[in-house]
């Protein structure tokens, strides 16, 4: 296989299926109607962000957007939860870039904000109306109560009265599963031994109306509650057509496509071309298709491949091979799912005309013969107890493997006891350190050691506290940026620029500093300049030989800025590279090349993704690694460590769901989202199949998320979990507590007070071959560009050194200023952007400025300088014939436009022609030509009017 690899290089390519769709839709772009250069923007959350922000911005604008705006934020605030709309919104708005969720919101693409508001109208009347019928029936039932002379305490508990006197007095939020609702309805006794026999057979008579009463009073209530889960999710959803609109405007603006479309603009618009074309236009054609990890692929992105697919197998020689395993699906949030690939290999949806061939790989290549043999016996417990879905039962039960490995393995499970969350993390953290140092004294060194955790604060919690201990650790959390004292203290500075008299920034930044010179006396530090100006301030810093001057900060491009702060506060030591301030400056580089480059928005942007800011370490660091489930997926390490490791099975944060509409409350709506809770089983007549649904689906997730990592390990195995007792001390089996208390049950090894429980043989040992990485010290070389004596040929004629090279730069440079502005009040935010941007030099503004307000001032021409008139500055007219024309500056007003066109040479016949060539153009567009003035701009300043 190799060696016609190598023959046929060119013919062969390795690349995410993300990165084929992307050269589809590259090869496409032109029909898509996508500019050629689109950018693939990874960051979805960030550009959400921006549209959620823009259409909160329109409020006060658009009346109806505004009025839904103010509602729900009342709402919000009569619920005692926080006011803030944009929280709701940033959640619902991932709903267009889940594919799970397309087929759903496709529904509602051409529903308008009124009809929204006409659906909640409609559901705000029926919850009213089920109210009213609710209270007024519960005071029936009372009402027969007192007419047979009973009295509440005549029920056991006066659970019954009780129950419908909260319902009479609209409280709504009540049990609906307690065992005398249970008795009531299946004709058990409602009353205390203590009553008369009189008061019994009066109980007795009435107990079929009593129970007929209940069971209809459920039913309202499951309705009333199914009314009240779609109305407090109209609002968040109404907006969507709204931030999608407002989405693909900042995509527009920006020339950028989210990588989360990609399968949805192949499906909706190329997949339908004939497979040859599509072949031809990318100008290559795959023979032979092997897809890996086939599990995680989404139902959209396997329906794009298809075609292709089949093309290739209906060929001579094609082929296509598919690699996965449906216990490792652990996506299924992003459309990833195990059905499809069990669908596959068990040919019950085969797209295909060939029958597959099917190789089951029951070998286990990678680890020692006590962790394959416990993960046998405890997946064969899995599937035969915690399951609802005979399939997913048959997953398991056939997923026992062999071992290849004789080296005997070593697993151990630990059971902690603790009260509260503090207790809980505290318990994990001290055992973990107590399992690394016992490996670490039988011969394992750091880099063998991964600790395997379900949530990030998990993660963090164990980096923190093996930290403490000396223990070097890598994971992701500990290489996030925002996490270094130097780019929190830089942060900082930029903060206090913006808000120079905030005293609490300021003594932050004033901390950062005493601890980078290491200042013991910080409270007599802080006394000395607290109190200062910043200004004051910053130049009172020379002391300890800080040189900063405000001005010439403010003045400087955001980069230069970055790094001259960076530099002056000494947070660099030349000769040793810093991984943190390196990405930092590139992450400032990269915001200053694609965004306009200001403190506030390099700010914003950084505080939006500081999350996923991290810096990359060598893959063999000496460090014990610290990482989630879902990114270990695929690795295998010598030891692994799964604390925490009693996740509850069903438990999620937020969930929603998606279920179909009643005619009745429909509104022309088909679904609507709900939050997934216990009550949807009572939601309609889906309610109680979308439920098991869901319930099955979380068991297969948190069985598969159990199975990948308890697969990591090549020798050793640590499974930390706790004693998960209710408080009648039953197992609490919807956990992987429980699961494995059962398991040990059933193995006839539970010792309710033993702590540890083994198998195999922990003497097993290693001999690390392992390379660690010596870092080599390169310069980092950050010096001002006063050091270097360079003058830099830039926009400015000033650095020019012939007087021809001169007149050329500064006619450039004044058509430049001007193209920035509209009317007077922009004249000096054009000024303050180039110098910010480096395009002029701070001796050049105040020239720059006189010319330019000469101009915008003149008498001839400053009524086409103010908000009268729509200006057009320098933009291309396309002529019949397909000639390019820019005009200058292009002033409309009811379709009659005025032509100016700036000049800084001398008077040229050409100039005439060229202006009203101009003019020809924007009539031939139907547009009035009233004025054609040309503006000569040399020692003195003339305006030439062409007729």
């Amino acid at each position: 296989i190799l060696k016609h690899i190598i023959y046929n290089y060119g013919a062969f390519d390795i690349l995410t299926i993300d990165g084929f769709t992307h050269r589809v839709i590259r090869t496409f772009a032109f029909d898509l109607k996508l500019p050629n250069n689109f950018e693939v923007e990874l960051d979805e959350d960030l550009l959400l962000s921006k549209a959620v922000d823009q259409l909160i911005a329109r409020a006060g604008t658009d009346k109806v957007l505004t009025r839904i705006l103010v509602d729900f934020a009342i709402e919000k605030a009569n619920e005692d939860k926080s006011w803030d709309i944009s929280y709701d919104f940033n959640k619902i708005a991932k709903l267009l870039v889940n594919e799970n969720d397309l087929r759903y919101l496709n529904e509602f693409k051409d529903k308008t904000l009124k009809d929204f508001s006409k659906l909640k109208h409609n559901i705000y009347e029926s919850i009213n109306t089920h109210e009213i019928k609710i209270k007024e029936s519960s005071k029936s039932i009372l009402l027969l109560i007192e007419e047979c002379g009973l009295e509440f305490g005549d029920f056991s508990g006066s659970y019954l009265p009780k129950h419908f006197l909260k319902l009479a007095q609209g409280n709504f939020n009540v049990e609906l599963d307690r065992k005398w609702q249970e008795s009531l309805i299946e004709g058990g006794i409602l009353y205390p031994k203590r009553v008369s026999e009189h008061v019994a057979l009066t109980v007795n008579d009435i107990q079929p109306t009593l129970a007929e009463a209940f069971h209809t009073s459920r039913s309202q209530i499951y309705h009333l509650r199914f009314l009240k889960a779609i109305h407090k999710n109209i609002t968040p959803l109404s907006v969507l057509n709204a931030i999608q609109k407002e989405l693909q405007q900042v995509k527009d603006d920006e020339n950028k496509i989210l990588i989360s479309e990609f399968n949805t603009i192949v499906g909706n618009e190329i997949k339908n071309q004939p497979t040859p074309f599509i072949y031809e236009r990318l100008g290559e054609k795959f023979k032979h298709y092997f897809i890996d990890e086939f599990q995680d692929t989404s139902k959209m992105q396997w329906q794009n491949l298809i075609p292709l697919i089949d093309n290739t197998l209906a060929s001579e020689y094609g082929s296509a091979m598919l690699v996965g395993d449906a216990k490792q699906a652990i996506y299924r949030w992003r459309g990833g799912e195990a059905k499809q690939f069990i669908n596959l290999y068990q040919n019950i949806e085969n797209p295909f005309q060939v029958t597959p061939k099917v190789h089951s790989l029951d070998i286990n290549y990678r680890s020692h013969k006590a962790v394959v043999h416990f993960n046998n016996s405890l997946f064969d417990f899995i599937s035969n107890h915690c399951f609802s879905l005979n399939s997913h039962k048959l997953l398991y039960n056939q997923s026992k493997q062999k071992g290849y490995d004789q080296n005997e393995g070593y697993v151990n499970l630990s059971f902690l006891e603790f009260e509260n969350s503090v207790q809980r993390n505290e318990a994990y953290c001290q055992k973990v350190l107590e399992i690394a140092q016992d490996c670490l004294n039988n011969g394992y060194v750091y880099t063998d050691i991964s600790i395997l955790v379900r949530k990030k604060k998990e993660g963090i919690a164990i980096a923190d506290y093996l930290t403490q201990h000396n223990i070097p650790v890598v994971s992701s959390e500990t290489l996030l940026i925002k996490n270094a004292p130097k780019i929190q203290l830089v942060n900082n500075v930029l903060k206090l620029l913006i808000q120079p008299k905030d005293i609490k920034r300021k003594a932050h930044v004033l901390n950062g500093i005493a601890d980078t010179l290491n200042i013991e006396n910080k409270h007599k530090f802080f006394k000395t300049y607290l109190d200062l100006e910043l200004p004051e301030m910053l130049n009172s810093l020379s002391e300890h030989h800080i040189y900063i001057r405000l001005d010439d900060l403010l003045q400087m491009p955001l980069y230069t800025m970055v790094e001259t702060i960076i530099r002056s506060l000494k947070l660099i030591d030349l000769n040793t590279p810093d991984g943190y301030i390196q990405f930092y400056l590139d992450t400032v580089l990269d915001f200053s090349q694609n965004r306009v480059a200001d403190i506030s928005g390099f700010l914003e942007y950084f505080e939006k993704r500081k999350d996923s800011l991290s810096i990359a370490t060598p893959a063999n660091l000496n460090a014990i690694s610290v990482m989630t489930i879902h990114k270990a997926k695929g690795l295998e390490f010598p030891v692994v460590i799964f604390p925490y490791a009693d996740l509850d099975i069903y438990k999620e944060i937020e969930p929603k769901t998606w279920i179909p509409l009643d005619l009745d409350v429909s509104s022309g709506f088909n679904y609507a989202l709900v939050d997934f809770k216990k009550d949807v089983q009572y939601y309609g007549d889906t309610g109680q199949d979308l439920y098991n649904e869901h319930r099955s689906e979380l068991e297969l997730d948190n069985m598969n998320l159990l199975y990948v990592v308890l697969t990591r390990a090549i020798e050793q195995l640590y499974v930390v979990s706790k004693k998960d007792f209710n408080s009648k001390g039953e197992i609490n089996q919807k956990t992987y507590s429980g699961i494995l208390i059962k398991f040990l049950e059933q193995q006839n090894l539970w010792n309710r007070d033993q702590f540890i429980y083994e198998f195999g043989n922990l003497k097993t040992k290693i001999q690390s071959d392992a390379n660690f990485i010596k870092t080599s010290n390169y310069e980092f070389i950050s010096t001002p560009k006063e050091s270097h004596n360079l003058r830099i040929v830039a926009n400015s004629g000033y650095l020019w050194n012939t007087v021809q090279e001169k007149a050329i730069e500064r006619g450039n440079l004044i058509h430049l200023v001007l193209s920035k502005i509209k009317t007077t009040e922009d004249v000096y935010f054009a000024l303050d952007e180039m110098l910010a941007n480096g395009q002029i030099e701070s001796q050049e503004y105040e020239g720059l400025s006189v010319i330019i307000s000469d101009i915008v001032n003149h008498l001839d021409l400053k009524s086409y300088f103010t908000n009268g008139y729509d200006v057009y500055n320098e933009k291309d007219i396309i002529k019949s014939d397909g000639r390019y024309l820019r005009p200058d500056r292009i002033c409309v007003k009811e379709n009659i436009a005025i032509v100016i066109d700036y000049k800084t040479g001398e008077e040229d016949p050409m100039h005439t022609a060229q202006i009203n060539d101009y003019a020809d153009a924007l009539l031939e567009m139907n547009y009035g030509v009233e004025k054609k003035l040309i503006v000569y701009i040399n020692e003195s300043l003339r305006i030439l009017e062409v007729k």
